[in-house]
């Protein structure tokens, strides 16, 4: 017999439904970038990015320049949607952004 549930503690069921669902976990994002000057500014600028995205439970997977795309930058990020969501308002994370506007996302879920 299962024991009795603490508050907010998770039954088996809810557990088992949690791991079925699919979530969203990468996220590609496009804008217009800032412009560092050089390719090692330019490097030095997303590892100071990929920094402030740790504080923040978000890992920096890739950066370049998309192909086909009126944007110039690209970068995909990996987290769970409210660690994404939580990003938006931060002052260290608009600061780091490489992208200085049109941004854009495509938000990529995974089972």
């Amino acid at each position: 017999m299962e024991r009795e549930l603490q508050d907010g503690e998770p039954n088996k069921q809810q557990k088992e439904r949690e791991s079925d669902e699919v979530k969203f976990q990468y996220y590609i994002v496009y804008g217009k970038g800032k412009a560092y000057g050089s390719p090692e500014a330019t490097t030095e600028a997303f590892k100071k990015f990929a920094e402030v995205l740790k504080k923040y439970n978000v890992e920096l997977v890739l950066w370049g320049g998309p192909f086909g795309t009126t944007e110039d930058c690209v970068y995909v990020l990996k987290a769970d949607v409210e660690n994404y969501q939580s990003l938006f308002g931060k002052p260290d994370y608009m600061e780091a952004n490489p992208i200085e506007s049109g941004q854009r996302t495509n938000m990529v879920l995974v089972p």
